[in-house]
């Protein structure tokens, strides 16, 4: 019998800044570290404990997971767990952060650069050992380079989940089912744990056929987009049915194109990726931006809430205009631009405010598990695993919760600061 203890920082009973510290037989691991973007100015998990920490492991790049991680070395130096392209999508979405945040972030650039120096580097599949435990990458299937965290000694197997999705997308394979079911005790998000996304070639078509129209009738399809993945991902919708309009790309995800592009491999068709890659046009400077409104076509542009990036200018230009389309396809996180057109129709920026006269359209391409697929891993859970939910709101991941007792797990929904000791 080993007592894992795990205390939670970030991210439980709520969506984003996820962290976990994790001690077991005397080491103690940090999975995730991350700030959320959500309110008025970001918010920081709790503190890390003073005691030694023996390393730090990331899921994957999106801030919501990596974007406290530099806070870690203002004062340590431990050892800093991804994969190579998580790393790399940190370091751009940090350093982006830290660039347009108009609020006082506590490190600066020698922290990142210290955080890249302490890089562990791990292909999926490969350990990391800290005497006699062992850290394990395997993909997550959210973005290129996620990662479900396996953490094993000769006595236990505990996974983290991470973001994962089990569904395939045109971007990337689903989460490996199997991984699940050898767990003793499996951490999992709950994010979507009442809610089913539809099924992907269902909104694929919806939203290549919104595209269509808009863009044959002289308009601008503007799709507001998360850099690292759902860029990506809707790149490859327009290639797959070979959408033939000028599609523009601007902002970070012009460089996060660069870099996955060097990782070809992690993806579920590379060559697909290639072609959506080779058939945009990188936007190039503001210049160009004026010009390519001007005629018909795609824009994908971040940020994908409306705040900060080009998406802002692009949205203030083609609001005016019906013949538009403002064309969401991410998750609209409360309280944000985004959310406001799609519930009020009013678009509002710092320099900015009225009604959208153009299209407006929301569809669905999350690259999370949905309710389904979360009670599929419940049952792939081994008879007597133990569960904890975690990166969901409170009254969703409650009931998922209720839906894993009657399964015969034992499932835990911990509070922010809440410690837990359990026997495995």
């Amino acid at each position: 019998m080993v007592d894992v203890n795990l205390k939670f920082l970030g991210g439980a009973r709520e969506v984003g800044r996820s962290a976990i510290l994790l001690g077991i037989e005397e080491k103690q691991l940090l999975l995730d570290y991350g700030v959320s973007i959500e309110g008025e100015e970001p918010q920081f998990p709790l503190p890390v404990p003073p005691k030694r920490l023996d390393a730090v492991a990331v899921s994957h790049a999106h801030l919501d997971h990596s974007g406290a991680v530099p806070l870690l070395y203002v004062s340590r130096n431990i050892p800093f767990i991804a994969t190579p392209l998580t790393a790399t999508l940190s370091d751009l979405l940090i350093r982006d952060f830290m660039k347009l945040s108009k609020y006082y972030i506590p490190y600066e650039i020698v922290e990142v650069e210290k955080m890249l120096d302490s890089l562990v580097s791990l292909n999926y599949g490969e350990y990391f050992e800290v005497n006699d435990i062992s850290i394990k990458m395997i993909d997550a299937g959210h973005i290129p380079g996620s990662s479900m965290i396996q953490i094993e000694s000769p006595s236990l197997n505990i996974l983290y989940t991470g973001d994962y999705s089990l569904h395939d997308t045109c971007l990337l394979r689903g989460a490996n089912p199997n991984d699940i079911s050898k767990a003793d005790l499996i951490i999992m998000e709950s994010t979507y744990a009442e809610y089913n996304h539809p099924p992907r070639e269902e909104a694929e078509k919806a939203f290549i056929n919104t595209v269509l129209e808009v863009v044959g009738n002289g308009g601008i399809a503007f799709v507001p987009v998360f850099a690292i993945g759902r860029a990506q991902e809707i790149l490859c919708v327009l290639a797959k049915y070979d959408v033939d309009v000028p599609i523009y790309v601007d902002g970070m995800a012009r460089a996060a194109n660069d870099l996955i592009m060097e990782n070809l491999d992690l993806l579920r068709e590379p060559k697909l990726f290639q072609k959506a890659v080779e058939k945009s046009v990188k936007v190039r400077d503001w210049d160009h931006r004026k010009k390519i409104l001007s005629g018909p076509g795609v824009i994908l542009s971040p940020a994908g809430m409306l705040q900060g990036g080009p998406s802002e200018f692009y949205m203030e230009k083609i609001m005016e205009n019906s013949r538009n389309a403002v064309i969401f396809v991410s998750y609209v996180i409360p309280e944000t631009p985004a959310r406001q057109v799609i519930e009020t129709g009013i678009y509002a920026s710092p320099t900015k405010r009225g009604p959208v006269k153009a299209r407006i359209e929301w569809f669905d391409f999350s690259a999370h598990c949905g309710h389904d697929e979360l009670v599929k891993t419940l049952s792939l859970a081994k008879k007597d695993a133990k569960v904890v939910l975690v990166h969901g709101e409170e009254e969703s991941a409650l009931k998922l919760a209720e839906l894993g007792r009657k399964l015969g797990k034992e499932t835990y929904v911990p509070k922010i600061g809440e410690e837990l000791k359990i026997a495995l």
